[in-house]
């Protein structure tokens, strides 16, 4: 009687237990779905999915910390549109008031001080695109904070990791780039570029959720800041090949082509997004791919030597940049009047080609844009 009795009550917690995996399964099932969708840019279903995340269980912040990513990656897609903002700013106070909530009973929950530290981690990262360096710094101090602390708590966690990282990356990076935000960092502890990007490299290929963030994340550091542009190409292509509809991914592979002077490939790259933006697809529209497409669709034709093709091209482009950069200058503006002179010193138009290498001179050096312009003025362009 009793071994039955023991069987029923072994059975009942089997039963009960079951139940538990299953449903966090499901849990963790939807938000990987959810996390799909926000790549493929599909956000509407990423919405839907994680408003039945958050029904599942209304007191868990993951629901609410992934409806935020989806008005960021719509932001991400479009800085130049802020009309989102604060959306994703109320968005990003739910998610950390939810957060709270699980954090007043149990501080030590690393559960709730990743989604916390996430959310203030991208709240901080909006304020920087906004250049409001201040608030960002604020955000970010808390935010790191609560991150280290729940990677010491939980260092299974590679998804926290990620975000210790990222710090550890950018601490030592931004105050040598961007001298304006150097007396912010004095709050902060010392980064260490390495190490960040181990860590990172780490979160690739362990965390749960932000594995494709990670990837995304190493493809753009490669490209932009570290120019190494094969590890670039490995980690964009893999990311293209996943979510072909996501145009910074597609970007950050042709550029990796560029970097490594794979001209051709690039140039059909580019090509295929003319033709994305001219279809409006979805993600295709804003103002800054539209100039980057014309730019690097007319900087390929010249490197391989088909200069007078890019006309078009790079005309497109400077019409777009004077509609966008009325206030501040911009390194795709200095480019772009680079490849305009040389257009015009094609054509045998020495004047005009001196008039764009001039404002060239005339606006800040990017990069080695000045000693290009000077060069060109100099000796003009030769095929």
């Amino acid at each position: 009687m009793k071994i039955k009795k023991l069987n029923k009550f072994a059975a009942i917690i089997f039963f009960i237990t079951s139940a538990m995996n299953v449903n966090s399964q499901t849990i963790d099932d939807k938000i990987q779905k959810g996390i799909n969708f926000i790549y493929n840019i599909q956000f509407d279903s990423a919405e839907i999915t994680f408003k039945e995340v958050i029904e599942t269980n209304k007191s868990n912040p993951a629901g609410y910390f992934f409806i935020a990513m989806v008005d960021w990656w719509r932001i991400n897609i479009n800085r130049e549109n802020d009309s989102l903002d604060e959306k994703f700013l109320k968005e990003v106070d739910k998610a950390v008031e939810v957060a709270d909530d699980i954090l007043d009973k149990n501080e030590n929950d690393d559960n709730a001080m990743f989604y916390k530290g996430g959310a203030l981690g991208y709240r901080g990262l909006l304020q920087s695109l906004r250049e409001s360096w201040l608030k960002a710094a604020e955000d970010g101090r808390e935010a790191l904070n609560l991150l280290q602390k729940a990677y010491e708590v939980n260092k299974n966690n590679k998804d926290v990791l990620f975000g210790v990282g990222l710090y550890n990356y950018f601490a030592e990076y931004i105050p040598e780039t961007y001298p304006v935000v150097k007396p912010l960092m004095l709050i902060f502890p010392k980064g260490d570029k390495l190490k960040g990007l181990a860590q990172i490299k780490e979160t690739s290929l362990e965390a749960k959720y932000a594995k494709t963030e990670a990837r995304y994340v190493l493809a753009y550091l490669n490209n932009v800041y570290e120019k190494n542009y094969s590890e670039s190409e490995s980690y964009a292509k893999s990311l293209h090949q996943e979510f072909p509809g996501n145009p910074i991914f597609e970007k950050y592979l042709y550029n990796s082509y560029i970097g490594l002077g794979k001209w051709n490939e690039a140039l059909q790259g580019w090509l295929g997004v003319l033709n994305k933006i001219d279809s409006s697809q979805t993600g295709y529209t804003s103002r800054s791919i539209k100039r980057e497409a014309n730019y690097y669709t007319a900087l390929c034709l010249t490197r391989m030597g088909r200069i007078l093709e890019a006309e078009k091209y790079i005309l497109k482009a400077e019409e777009i940049t004077k509609e966008m950069d009325k206030e501040n200058e911009h390194s795709f503006t200095a480019f772009i009047y680079l490849i305009n002179g040389m257009l015009n010193d094609a054509k045998g138009n020495r004047s005009t080609a001196e008039f764009y290498y001039d404002k060239v001179l005339a606006m800040k050096n990017f990069q080695d844009s000045h000693e290009q312009a000077k060069k060109l003025k100099s000796e003009g362009y030769k095929q």
